[in-house]
Protein backbone atom coordinates (compact mmCIF):
# COMPACT_ATOMS: atom_id res chain seq x y z
CA UNK A 1 0.00 0.00 0.00
CA UNK A 2 2.78 2.38 0.62
CA UNK A 3 4.61 1.87 -3.39
CA UNK A 4 2.82 4.97 -4.07
CA UNK A 5 5.38 6.86 -2.35
CA UNK A 6 7.47 4.99 -0.86
CA UNK A 7 10.57 6.98 -2.35
CA UNK A 8 9.44 10.65 -1.09
CA UNK A 9 8.23 8.34 2.36
CA UNK A 10 11.62 6.21 2.52
CA UNK A 11 13.58 9.78 1.47
CA UNK A 12 12.38 11.65 4.88
CA UNK A 13 13.63 8.80 6.82
CA UNK A 14 10.56 6.64 7.35
CA UNK A 15 10.00 3.21 6.21
CA UNK A 16 7.26 1.57 5.05
CA UNK A 17 4.83 -0.09 8.35
CA UNK A 18 7.48 1.46 10.66
CA UNK A 19 6.37 2.17 13.90
CA UNK A 20 7.68 3.13 17.06
CA UNK A 21 7.33 0.00 19.62
CA UNK A 22 8.13 -0.16 23.93
CA UNK A 23 6.35 -3.34 25.62
CA UNK A 24 2.57 -3.66 24.69
CA UNK A 25 2.34 0.29 23.37
CA UNK A 26 3.33 1.15 19.69
CA UNK A 27 3.53 4.53 17.74
CA UNK A 28 3.34 4.76 14.34
CA UNK A 29 3.96 8.34 12.37
CA UNK A 30 1.91 9.38 10.08
CA UNK A 31 3.81 12.13 7.89
CA UNK A 32 3.73 15.92 8.50
CA UNK A 33 1.79 15.49 12.11
CA UNK A 34 5.07 16.00 14.29
CA UNK A 35 6.04 12.45 13.22
CA UNK A 36 9.62 13.21 13.18
CA UNK A 37 9.49 14.90 16.19
CA UNK A 38 8.16 12.40 18.26
CA UNK A 39 9.68 9.61 16.82
CA UNK A 40 13.03 11.17 18.11
CA UNK A 41 11.40 11.81 21.08
CA UNK A 42 10.55 7.81 21.69
CA UNK A 43 13.79 6.91 20.61
CA UNK A 44 15.49 8.63 23.26
CA UNK A 45 13.37 7.30 25.80
CA UNK A 46 14.66 3.90 24.56
CA UNK A 47 11.81 3.07 22.28
CA UNK A 48 12.62 0.76 19.79
CA UNK A 49 11.43 0.43 15.57
CA UNK A 50 9.14 -1.88 14.53
CA UNK A 51 6.95 -2.64 11.27
CA UNK A 52 3.05 -3.08 11.19
CA UNK A 53 2.73 -4.55 8.29
CA UNK A 54 5.00 -7.48 10.22
CA UNK A 55 3.63 -7.58 13.72
CA UNK A 56 0.29 -8.86 14.95
CA UNK A 57 -0.79 -5.67 16.40
CA UNK A 58 -3.99 -7.61 18.04
CA UNK A 59 -3.28 -6.97 21.97
CA UNK A 60 -1.02 -3.52 21.62
CA UNK A 61 -2.29 -0.52 22.52
CA UNK A 62 -1.41 2.08 19.12
CA UNK A 63 -0.99 5.84 19.55
CA UNK A 64 -2.06 8.10 16.20
CA UNK A 65 -0.85 11.66 15.81
CA UNK A 66 -3.67 13.42 13.33
CA UNK A 67 -3.99 16.71 11.68
CA UNK A 68 -6.79 18.37 10.93
CA UNK A 69 -6.77 17.73 7.19
CA UNK A 70 -6.72 21.51 5.73
CA UNK A 71 -4.12 23.02 8.03
CA UNK A 72 -2.41 19.68 7.04
CA UNK A 73 -2.81 20.01 3.48
CA UNK A 74 -1.81 23.96 3.81
CA UNK A 75 1.23 23.09 5.30
CA UNK A 76 2.18 20.26 2.98
CA UNK A 77 1.47 22.14 -0.20
CA UNK A 78 3.29 25.38 0.85
CA UNK A 79 6.56 22.64 1.69
CA UNK A 80 5.86 20.75 -1.86
CA UNK A 81 6.15 24.13 -3.82
CA UNK A 82 9.02 25.00 -1.57
CA UNK A 83 10.56 21.80 -2.85
CA UNK A 84 9.31 21.87 -6.21
CA UNK A 85 10.13 25.40 -7.62
CA UNK A 86 12.72 27.43 -5.07
CA UNK A 87 15.40 26.89 -7.78
CA UNK A 88 17.45 29.32 -9.50
CA UNK A 89 16.81 32.17 -7.35
CA UNK A 90 13.41 31.83 -7.29
CA UNK A 91 11.74 32.99 -3.91
CA UNK A 92 8.11 32.29 -2.74
CA UNK A 93 7.17 36.51 -3.43
CA UNK A 94 7.79 34.90 -6.96
CA UNK A 95 5.49 31.86 -6.41
CA UNK A 96 3.00 34.44 -5.27
CA UNK A 97 3.36 37.02 -8.16
CA UNK A 98 2.85 34.37 -10.71
CA UNK A 99 -0.38 32.58 -8.65
CA UNK A 100 -3.71 32.80 -11.24
CA UNK A 101 -6.63 31.31 -11.71
CA UNK A 102 -4.91 28.61 -14.05
CA UNK A 103 -2.47 27.84 -11.66
CA UNK A 104 -4.56 27.44 -8.68
CA UNK A 105 -6.92 25.16 -11.03
CA UNK A 106 -3.82 23.00 -11.35
CA UNK A 107 -3.42 22.58 -7.33
CA UNK A 108 -6.67 22.33 -7.03
CA UNK A 109 -7.54 19.93 -9.58
CA UNK A 110 -4.87 17.57 -7.94
CA UNK A 111 -4.75 18.47 -4.20
CA UNK A 112 -2.51 15.43 -3.45
CA UNK A 113 1.16 15.83 -4.47
CA UNK A 114 3.38 13.53 -2.32
CA UNK A 115 3.77 12.08 1.22
CA UNK A 116 2.15 15.00 3.00
CA UNK A 117 -0.70 16.05 0.91
CA UNK A 118 -1.72 12.26 0.92
CA UNK A 119 -4.88 11.60 3.12
CA UNK A 120 -3.33 10.37 6.69
CA UNK A 121 -5.93 6.94 6.93
CA UNK A 122 -3.79 6.06 3.93
CA UNK A 123 -0.68 5.30 6.74
CA UNK A 124 -2.63 3.55 8.85
CA UNK A 125 -4.68 0.94 6.33
CA UNK A 126 -5.05 -2.13 7.83
CA UNK A 127 -4.35 -1.02 11.73
CA UNK A 128 -7.06 -2.16 13.78
CA UNK A 129 -8.85 0.98 14.95
CA UNK A 130 -10.40 0.35 17.80
CA UNK A 131 -6.71 -0.56 19.42
CA UNK A 132 -5.79 3.08 18.81
CA UNK A 133 -5.58 6.84 20.87
CA UNK A 134 -5.32 9.34 18.65
CA UNK A 135 -3.92 12.39 19.81
CA UNK A 136 -4.18 16.05 17.89
CA UNK A 137 -0.87 16.76 16.85
CA UNK A 138 -0.60 20.50 16.93
CA UNK A 139 -1.58 20.43 20.38
CA UNK A 140 1.43 20.07 22.77
CA UNK A 141 1.30 15.69 21.58
CA UNK A 142 4.41 15.32 23.45
CA UNK A 143 2.47 16.39 26.48
CA UNK A 144 -0.70 14.45 25.69
CA UNK A 145 1.34 11.13 24.96
CA UNK A 146 3.37 11.96 28.17
CA UNK A 147 -0.32 12.07 30.02
CA UNK A 148 -1.69 8.55 27.83
CA UNK A 149 1.65 7.02 28.61
CA UNK A 150 1.71 7.55 32.54
CA UNK A 151 -1.89 6.22 32.84
CA UNK A 152 -0.15 3.14 31.15
CA UNK A 153 3.08 3.32 33.76
CA UNK A 154 5.06 4.37 31.54
CA UNK A 155 7.36 8.11 31.82
CA UNK A 156 8.33 10.43 29.06
CA UNK A 157 11.24 12.51 29.25
CA UNK A 158 9.93 15.43 27.34
CA UNK A 159 12.91 17.65 28.25
CA UNK A 160 15.51 16.73 25.51
CA UNK A 161 16.25 19.22 22.71
CA UNK A 162 15.07 18.04 19.11
CA UNK A 163 14.21 19.70 16.23
CA UNK A 164 10.59 20.21 16.14
CA UNK A 165 10.97 21.47 12.23
CA UNK A 166 8.14 24.36 12.46
CA UNK A 167 7.04 26.24 10.03
CA UNK A 168 7.38 29.32 11.93
CA UNK A 169 10.90 30.75 11.53
CA UNK A 170 10.79 29.65 8.33
CA UNK A 171 10.75 32.41 6.20
CA UNK A 172 9.90 31.24 2.60
CA UNK A 173 7.34 28.08 3.72
CA UNK A 174 5.37 30.66 5.95
CA UNK A 175 4.99 33.24 3.27
CA UNK A 176 3.49 30.51 1.37
CA UNK A 177 1.31 29.17 4.22
CA UNK A 178 -0.33 32.22 4.66
CA UNK A 179 -0.86 32.96 0.64
CA UNK A 180 -2.82 29.96 0.67
CA UNK A 181 -4.36 30.13 4.01
CA UNK A 182 -5.72 33.42 2.19
CA UNK A 183 -6.73 31.82 -0.71
CA UNK A 184 -9.20 29.20 1.21
CA UNK A 185 -10.56 32.41 3.22
CA UNK A 186 -11.45 34.05 -0.45
CA UNK A 187 -12.62 30.91 -1.71
CA UNK A 188 -15.01 28.74 0.12
CA UNK A 189 -15.39 26.39 -2.29
CA UNK A 190 -11.87 25.22 -2.84
CA UNK A 191 -12.39 24.73 1.26
CA UNK A 192 -14.88 22.80 -0.32
CA UNK A 193 -12.98 20.64 -2.20
CA UNK A 194 -10.54 19.80 0.25
CA UNK A 195 -12.90 18.65 2.65
CA UNK A 196 -14.65 16.42 -0.38
CA UNK A 197 -11.15 14.96 -0.69
CA UNK A 198 -10.31 14.67 2.75
CA UNK A 199 -13.29 13.03 4.19
CA UNK A 200 -11.98 9.76 5.32
CA UNK A 201 -9.46 11.72 7.30
CA UNK A 202 -12.12 13.68 9.26
CA UNK A 203 -13.55 10.74 10.43
CA UNK A 204 -10.14 10.10 12.57
CA UNK A 205 -9.78 13.68 13.18
CA UNK A 206 -13.10 14.15 14.60
CA UNK A 207 -12.03 11.55 17.61
CA UNK A 208 -8.75 13.05 18.70
CA UNK A 209 -7.98 13.85 22.06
Amino acid sequence: MFDYWKNQYTARGFTPGGMFVKDNLCYIPIPKNSSSYIGQLLLENGWGIGNFLTTDLTNKQIIILVREPIDRWVSGTAQYLCSALLKNGRTSIDIINNWNSIVQDLIFDRIVFDDHTEKQVYFISGIPRENCVFFNSNRSPELAIKQYLISQNLDLNTDIDIDRNQTQGNEYKEILVNFLQDQLTQNPHLVNKLIDTYREDYTIWNVTI
